[in-house]
């Protein structure tokens, strides 16, 4: 039985090899490589802290293994966009003066 794999995976536009066992998930791995943006709150997939794109649909990285992602591509909140080229959902929360926690904001 394969305890751990090798998974490839573009996070914002950058590759990354990680070698994972099967039950890390992808938010686990995430924290891991330095996404802090990237947040566990609920750990069931209600509160939205986690979310991230893969493959441009919205997924719960508490709750998708990493193996799941593999040769696949990952969009955190910090790939959306930058100072330069702000995302609408990046545009909206710095007009509003809104706050991304995480509890309430994905």
């Amino acid at each position: 039985m394969v305890t751990e794999k090798r998974v490839d995976i573009q996070v914002n536009g950058q590759a990354c090899e990680i070698t994972v066992p099967a039950w890390r998930t992808l938010l686990e791995v995430l924290r891991e490589l330095g996404h802090k943006e990237v947040k566990c709150g609920c750990e069931k997939g209600d509160c939205g802290a986690c979310a991230v794109l893969l493959d441009g649909k919205v997924v719960d990285s508490c709750l998708t293994l990493a193996w799941n992602a593999a040769g696949r591509s990952v969009t955190t909140v910090q790939g959306l966009g930058g100072p330069d080229n702000a995302h609408p959902l990046q545009t909206a929360f710095i007009e509003h003066g809104s706050a991304q926690c995480g509890y309430c904001t994905p």
